[in-house]
């Protein structure tokens, strides 16, 4: 074999073999789908389609014309770290074959009509491979986002076909010069040439293209996972449950020799079956696309189908006992085993790589991957000293490491696990050079139902500290004593958490809706803090009764004025929706309950912190008795106006709401419609003003649903009509379909804004607290930038209709014009204010 290196970077090989009348080329070029940027999904696939689509010489359908006129054959591939093109044609046609492919690395052809025809195919081949088969998607694409944390390693590598449908013609440019240089490239001939004469023609097609800046290998490293990690699916039509189970294989450039251990231990499961007797063969594989074919980190998978009515786990036990059967390496027969399993994989690699075109495609791909494309002779010998001790050694360590298990099981309708989104990396979170990589993030639910989200931000060595707690009816009814409560709590937590001499705040606040907890410690001391809080909501029980029925502390600080008239407002909402009375309260139980955790730490490891510190707050802390559930949404009526009276207000306050699903599918579409209708500066309401009236509109929770909301203040006394022409407004512009225009600027702005919560630890903690309690998972407020630009036009149109003109909308008065009434402690005011209906024209009904 013969290697060299032109000017340009590209790197050759030539392996003659004299008298063979046939020769293949393969070019490798060094990214596959672990080199995708988050938000590209699949375009290397793509990409790899539209090389095919012409060049500056070759236009249209002419590269594929010119080999199949020789009886010749051509293809490429994508894989986790490289796409190779390989053609095979007579020995003859070289200097054509190399002309063909030096003439699309230097020039491709990328034109819209090339770009759309792509698209199809792509979305026609995923289909048929993920859609339309059985078992679509097992074990690839869907293993890796189970075992796996990083974007590179995680995200599906056939990507959405609608994503796709975003890319353009220069996106295509742009990939192609920053990938598709020279030096990023192998070039790999075998077969029936001269080296002389073939080296001759490499320089003179490839030798006068330019060469560019080779790019930086994806950073792949991530810490292997602590724990099994399950994921579930469900299969229409089928009768047998699928299970895949993904274990972390050693690196190969620098542990061959246990690799290739763990490659005879893989045959060996396959050849014997592993132990346990659950029925049907069992698969396996080094690598998702076989041996040596990926850099690290690369999966062993292990796949079976089980008969009807077997759990899952039966196959892991299965599996389990086979691992535990070949970590005895003098166990009778091991020896024998050992050397036939080598014998066969060294037997099937020498006859799988007696074919021309594989041949090429190897060396080019060991060359491209490790620099060692004489593996593929070596590789022989090399098994050769595995033996039993070794292949002991490979189970021993599968055996004692974390692994995935997805399972597809028969179900009426086809379900997957989630696919793996990118979340977005605040600053300083990335990995030092030389460290192992964590996770940008993890999630996970107590026994008792709170949601535990970590999220990596190592812009300072801080942790931020965050817990939501729904209050419940009870709360509701009361939020006044509510807000006592949470005083003096914040009293206790505070003076205990200044008593551990730690550095830190504790913060205890309530809406009336939600108990929230917030502060900041030491990232090592994330623990004591979250004790501290507990431990305070744990003593607020034996205080609950007394403190319920006390007077309202002087030191609650008030709300501005305007905020205390809508939590007046929504305060009688959640009355009317919460039949029968009540006045009881208490601090709330873990049960919905939400915290948060960024910081430097490794968030798996912070998310079992939590979770070991949650341990004694159970749903027996929250003592509030049962309470009646809320009603049901009809509880809304657009007849019905409540009106609460606050003499001597500078403002009256109105707001029209009515219930509004909020869903992770649609949500990217209602934030733009709620704010292209009322949510920003440039919104409808916002420049269709009326003088002395401001209006803006938003969602979010009142008692147990989602609502959407319109508000409206101004100065001096309530106007009766003001709610009826508030509605008619609304509906007005909600069915006036949005133009492409005022929805662009729209996404501009909410984009913008979403992004500023990334600007500090502190506000990205508030937020992912907030999305999380809304229902949304870990990682949609980063998915959410893309996907407002990406939400379909329509989609937002059809979103203000449902939102705020199908439904009846209820308004709520806060009136400045009526007699005094008496005042309790509460500051809403809602325990004993009596909430007048009336008309909308303003009429006592």
């Amino acid at each position: 074999m013969h290697r060299f290196t032109l000017p340009n970077g590209l790197r050759v090989l030539l392996a003659p073999s004299h008298g063979h009348p046939r020769v293949a080329v393969a070019v490798h070029y060094g990214v596959g789908f672990r080199s995708e940027p988050p938000g590209r999904e699949g375009f290397a696939h793509l990409f790899e389609h539209l090389m095919f689509q012409g060049s500056a010489q070759l236009a249209g359908g002419e590269f594929y014309d010119r080999i199949h006129r020789l009886g010749g054959s051509a293809n490429g591939t994508t894989h986790q770290d490289y796409t190779d093109y390989y053609q095979a044609v007579p020995a003859s046609a070289l200097d054509m074959a190399l002309f063909a492919e030096a003439d699309r690395m230097r020039a491709p052809l990328f034109t819209e009509e090339a770009l759309a025809e792509q698209l199809e195919g792509v979305a026609l081949e995923i289909r048929g491979t993920t859609l339309e088969r059985p078992y679509g998607g097992f074990p690839w694409p869907l293993l890796p986002s189970v075992l796996y944390r990083s974007y590179a390693n995680a995200h599906d590598g056939y990507g959405d076909p609608e994503r796709l449908r975003s890319a353009t013609v220069a996106d295509c440019r742009a990939f192609f010069a920053e990938h598709y240089a020279p030096g990023n490239a192998v070039l790999t001939l075998v077969g029936g040439f001269d080296a002389a004469e073939a080296r001759a023609l490499v320089e003179r097609h490839f030798g006068d293209i330019p060469g560019r800046p080779v790019p930086t290998r994806p950073d792949l490293r991530e810490r292997a996972p602590e724990a099994d990690r399950w994921a579930y699916g469900t299969e229409p039509g089928v009768a047998a449950t699928a299970v895949a189970l993904g274990y972390r294989l050693p690196d190969p450039a620098r542990d061959l020799a246990g690799y290739l251990a763990h490659t005879v231990l893989a045959r060996l499961l396959r050849a014997t079956g592993a132990r346990g007797g659950v029925g049907g063969p069992v698969e396996t594989s080094c690598g998702f696309f076989g041996p040596l074919d990926a850099l690290a980190p690369e999966t062993l998978v292990v796949t079976g189908l089980l008969p009807p009515d077997t759990a899952p786990e039966r196959f892991v036990e299965r599996v389990d006992a086979g691992l535990a059967h070949w970590a005895e390496p003098g166990a009778p027969g091991h020896g024998e085993a050992v050397r036939t399993a080598v014998r066969d994989l060294a037997l099937d690699h020498v006859r799988r790589h007696d074919d021309l075109q594989t041949r090429a495609r190897a060396l080019g791909r060991l060359e491209l991957l490790f620099g060692r494309p004489g593996l593929l002779a070596e590789l022989p010998d090399l098994l050769a000293d595995v033996g039993p001790a070794e292949v002991a050694g490979a189970a021993r360590a599968l055996r004692g490491s974390a692994r995935a298990v997805l399972v597809l099981a028969p179900g009426p309708e086809r379900t997957r696990p989630a696919p793996y989104e990118a979340p977005v990396a605040p600053v300083g979170c990335a990995g030092t050079t030389g460290s192992p990589v964590v996770p940008a993030w993890a999630e996970t639910h107590t026994p008792a139902g709170t949601r535990v989200v970590c999220y990596r931000d190592g812009r300072t060595p801080l942790a931020e500290l965050r817990i939501k707690a729904p209050l419940g009816p009870d709360g509701w009814r009361a939020p006044g004593r509510i807000r006592r409560l949470a005083y003096e709590a914040q009293l206790r937590a505070g003076a205990a958490w200044r008593a551990t001499g730690h550095f830190g705040t504790v913060q205890v606040t309530t809406d009336d809706q939600w108990l929230e907890v917030s502060g900041h410690a030491p990232a090592e001391r994330a623990g004591d803090w979250l004790r501290t809080v507990v431990g305070t909501f744990l003593d607020a029980g034996t205080a609950a009764a007394g403190a319920a029925n006390g007077p309202a502390h002087a030191a609650v600080s008030a709300a501005p004025a305007a905020t205390a008239l809508q939590r007046a407002a929504d305060a009688a909402l959640r009355l009317r929706l919460l039949p029968g009375t009540g006045d009881a309260a208490a601090l709330p139980g873990p049960a919905g309950a939400v915290v948060v955790v960024t910081g430097p730490g490794d968030p798996d490891a912070t998310a079992a912190l939590v979770t070991r510190t949650l341990a004694g707050w159970s749903a027996a802390d929250a003592v509030t008795p049962e309470g009646a559930a809320p009603g049901p949404a009809d509880a809304y009526g657009e007849d019905t106006v409540l009106t609460l009276h606050r003499p001597g207000a500078a403002e009256a306050h109105v707001t029209l709401c009515a219930p509004a699903a909020m869903s992770t599918a649609t949500e990217a579409a209602d934030y733009l419609a709620t704010a292209a209708l009322g949510g920003w500066f440039g919104s409808r309401l916002a420049v269709d003003r009326t003088p002395g009236l401001t209006v803006i509109t938003g969602r979010d929770m009142v008692a147990a649903g989602h609502r959407a909301y319109l508000r409206a203040w101004h100065e001096g006394p309530y106007r009766p009509h003001t709610a009826r022409e508030l509605r008619e407004r609304v509906r007005r512009l909600a069915r006036e379909p949005f133009t492409a225009a005022e929805t662009d600027a729209t996404r501009i702005f909410c984009a913008g804004q979403v992004l500023s919560v990334f600007d500090a630890q502190e506000t990205l903690a508030d937020m992912l607290c907030q999305t999380a309690a809304y229902g949304h998972d870990a990682t949609w407020l980063m998915r959410l930038p893309r996907a407002l630009r990406e939400a379909p036009l329509a989609d937002v149109s059809r979103a203000a209709v449902r939102m705020f003109a199908e439904r009846p909308l209820t308004a709520l008065a806060v009136r400045t014009d009526a007699v005094d009434l008496t005042e309790t402690a509460d500051m809403a005011g809602t325990d004993t204010d009596e909430a007048a209906r009336v008309l909308p024209d303003g009429r006592a009904a």
